[in-house]
């Protein structure tokens, strides 16, 4: 059997046709109840800020509604995520560095390029799935981390935390190892999904808790425009996170 060629598994994927299906069909019932939820949520707390602020901030809006397409994609095993991720690390970026949270900016970065990672590193990991067999469309195969793995990141993860918040108190981030925290946490659970392991859920949940307090700062403190966008956003997050946790169990379990 002639093993496909990459380009034509990537064009297989990420056609528009594809990214249109994978976003708009497939989906059960919960799931697409779970979508819409997010969305209102999103859509509530940003209408809460225009209300307080008596600005109509649409950029956040529309940031924060790309990334919960793009995590519920994720917690779904569809490889089509990597391109919403990517409009959503080009979007944040800009209001990261509106709000001097200079570790989010380098995190948005760090983002960008982590969504071609992770399309390579998925490509060659998709299976049929069996509950949307109809709708031909794949997920990502899944994996556990051993207690070996948990051993080597989480020192890793520290001695990074603490170099982090070092850095962006030298740099005048407003909230340096908060900032740090959430940067090294994202990046930490970025390379876990991008590894296709189910503990990068618990990290992300970890990470969007972690954003709510950030933005909720960067409201408090200097009443940024878009912290109430962005709060919407994490909580709608940090739902989906939970559900994402139950999800990669299944797909691990498959």
């Amino acid at each position: 059997m002639v093993k496909e060629p990459v380009w034509q598994r990537f064009w297989h994927y990420f056609n528009p046709i594809n990214i249109t299906k994978e976003l708009l069909f497939g989906w059960k019932l919960a799931e697409g109840m779970l979508f819409i939820v997010l969305i209102a949520l999103q859509m509530l707390v940003w209408t809460l800020g225009v209300l307080h602020n008596q600005t109509l901030d649409w950029f956040g809006l529309a940031t924060g509604i790309m990334n919960i397409i793009t995590v519920v994609l994720v917690a779904k095993g569809r490889i089509t995520n990597y391109f919403w991720g990517l409009v959503y690390s080009l979007m944040y970026m800009p209001l990261a560095f509106q709000s001097q949270l200079f570790g989010e900016v380098a995190l948005s970065a760090f983002w960008v390029v982590m969504q071609f990672v992770g399309v390579a590193a998925w490509l060659g990991f998709m299976k049929r799935d069996v509950l949307s067999e109809k709708d031909e469309q794949d997920v990502v195969s899944t994996k556990y981390m051993t207690l070996k793995q948990w051993l080597f990141v989480i020192p890793i993860f520290l001695i990074i935390l603490v170099i982090v918040g070092m850095i962006l108190h030298q740099a005048g981030s407003r909230q340096p190892y908060m900032d740090g925290l959430t940067t090294t946490i994202s990046m930490g659970a970025q390379i876990l999904q991008t590894a296709k392991f189910a503990e990068s859920w618990y990290a992300w949940l970890l990470f969007d808790i972690v954003e709510i307090i950030l933005w909720g700062r960067a409201w408090t403190g200097h009443a940024d425009p878009s912290a109430f966008a962005m709060l919407g956003m994490n909580l709608a997050l940090t739902v989906n996170a939970i559900y994402g946790i139950i999800q990669w169990r299944k797909l691990t379990r498959k």
